[in-house]
């Protein structure tokens, strides 16, 4: 199988895996949905373990859904979550969206960006990319996050999201606020303003649950190497550690007034 060179240092171990397999298309596409129609075909780039890629298929049930993604070990894995009995309308395929995908111009009704654009070093080569796969008329659709909030705002949750960001911003990716600029990437890209709807939502966790799994997953990711590892080999760290970070981590989830949000910039733009 080829490999192609990845520019998404947080890879695809374990405890990333784990966050990506939570988001679904009802929490991560909803802005999309409405503008499906049964015979469409879909494009998902970075597709990840494909748990969004598949929700798509029961919209789709005369179409055809696509996920790419850069690693043949994600690939791997999403295919073996979805097998072809149960999805027959629901493939995936390894692909370097900037080095252009295989497939012909105008080959797609959808393509579906999901906090992925941020962490290409040429966002808008990778949405004009993304524009040449689109029908005329088609809908490029991106969901992207732009600002990461904590309560309390501990200091080493704010030190956590500095060191994601220079992650990001190392290989030449635009990092974690920029999202606020993707219709503007878009229009650079070929797309006109007037046939873009610009918008935004939230991701929210705030219940005891919905804190232990957040803060459980940043606590086992900044103790794997694939996160904490990397942090430390750039030199983003500065003077804390890793466990001086997962015990503020520790200190969010088991305060009752802790909560996380997030800001989800959503564009739709038609070809």
């Amino acid at each position: 199988m080829t490999t192609v060179p990845s520019t998404y240092l947080q890879g695809h171990s374990s405890e990333v895996i784990a966050s990506h397999s939570a988001r679904t298309v009802t929490n991560s596409a909803a802005f999309l949905l409405p503008h499906l129609r049964p015979h469409f075909s879909l494009l998902d780039i970075g597709c990840g373990p494909g748990t969004i890629t598949s929700g798509f298929c029961s919209h789709l049930p005369h179409g055809h859904v696509t996920g790419v993604d850069l690693g043949d070990s994600v690939i791997e894995h999403a295919r073996s979550l979805h097998s072809p009995s149960e999805y027959p309308n629901l493939k995936f395929s390894a692909g370097n969206i900037l080095e252009g995908l295989s497939y012909a111009d105008n080959t797609f009704d959808v393509v579906y960006f999901h906090q992925t654009i941020l962490h290409l070093p040429d966002p808008i080569k990778g949405i004009r990319e993304a524009r040449r796969l689109l029908k005329p008329g088609g809908i490029l659709a991106m969901r992207e996050s732009d600002i990461l909030n904590w309560y309390p705002e501990l200091p080493g949750l704010k030190k956590y999201n500095e060191c994601l960001d220079g992650m990001v911003r190392s290989t030449g990716a635009p990092g974690l606020s920029a999202a606020r600029g993707l219709h503007a990437w878009a229009k650079e890209a070929g797309f006109e303003r007037k046939k873009m709807d610009v918008g935004a939502s939230a991701t929210v966790y705030s219940t005891p649950e919905e804190r232990q799994w957040w803060g459980t997953m940043h606590i086992d990711r900044l103790r794997g190497e694939a996160v904490g590892g990397k942090m430390k080999d750039l030199g983003l760290l500065g003077t804390w550690g890793t466990e001086q970070m997962v015990s503020e981590f520790k200190r969010w989830l088991e305060d009752d007034n802790g909560w996380y949000a997030a800001l989800q910039c959503e564009v739709i733009a038609r070809k």
